[in-house]
């Protein structure tokens, strides 16, 4: 068809042609701009490594952080980490956490312009999350309850038998050759019974509960503190005295015999002399 007659059939006016040849220019038009635009990049290679960083260090926080929570929370179920202070455990994880934080932040930061930052750094940010809440519960924890919520007990003692605990007392500090004399409770509740042996000088005293040696066991420690002021001009009162104390059970005798009964026993040593009178009292 020859321009003249495009004008003429266009002067006819003939709407639905105009309307094709719109449409036509217009997706000519739209085509151009599609193949000149130029394709977006959703991510670089820093910012694939620094995501990936992000998710390692977010990781071993959370590690950490789970240490600490058991750390304090039970600080004799680990044995490795028994004689590590839990400050030190909660502070590792706080410095892999800002190590984490900065890994998202500078993955985000390396994206491609105009890229969209949606599931950047994501495994970063989930155990980023999670390693803070346990490090919060345990601080808390900390805080709260300083000696744990839950421990470990070392407790061999036979208490339960009193001629076992006669025995397992004569192997540490040596036969008992006077033979045990059964001693009075003094009005102890919860006392089970009071035994002594005069050579080697050893005493023990066993108790019906815990609760009950946690009563009972203030005013034994104050008797043995007092016998020994009493007797402090007495060659026979001289020595380095200890007393091994256990949950239900309370031994009291020299160093050397309570160190290797420890070794046995488990318990709680704790040195015994005649200036210790005005503290029991």
């Amino acid at each position: 068809m020859s321009r003249s007659e495009d004008e003429n059939y266009d002067f006819f006016g003939d709407e639905q042609y105009d309307d094709v040849r719109r449409a036509t220019r217009a997706n000519g038009r739209s085509r151009s701009r599609r193949a000149v635009r130029p394709a977006l990049k959703t991510s670089s290679p820093a910012s694939r490594l620094f995501s990936r960083l992000a998710a390692v260090s977010g990781v071993l926080a959370v590690l950490v952080a789970l240490a600490s929570d058991v750390h304090e929370i039970a600080p004799d179920a680990v044995p490795a980490m028994t004689g590590v202070p839990g400050r030190y455990i909660a502070l590792t994880a706080a410095v892999l956490i800002a190590v984490t934080v900065l890994m998202v932040i500078t993955a985000r930061a390396t994206m491609p312009k105009y890229a969209t930052h949606g599931g950047v750094g994501a495994g970063g940010i989930v155990a980023l999350v999670a390693a803070m809440l346990c490090l919060t519960v345990g601080v808390a924890v900390g805080v709260l309850f300083p000696e744990g919520l839950i421990h470990q007990s070392n407790d061999k003692a036979p208490v339960d038998d009193t001629s076992q605990m006669e025995q397992g007392i004569e192997q540490a500090a040596g036969a008992c050759t006077g033979g045990w004399q059964g001693l009075d409770t003094g009005g102890v509740p919860g006392v089970t019974t009071v035994q002594m042996c005069a050579e080697p000088r050893v005493a023990f005293v066993s108790f019906e509960s815990p609760a009950a040696a946690a009563v009972g066991a203030p005013p034994m420690r104050s008797g043995i503190v007092s016998l020994l002021n009493q007797y402090s001009t007495d060659e026979r009162a001289q020595g380095d005295w200890q007393l091994l104390s256990g949950e239900r059970w309370m031994v009291f005798g020299e160093n050397e015999a309570m160190t290797a009964l420890q070794q046995q026993w488990g318990g709680t040593m704790e040195a015994m002399s005649a200036s210790d009178a005005s503290a029991a009292e």
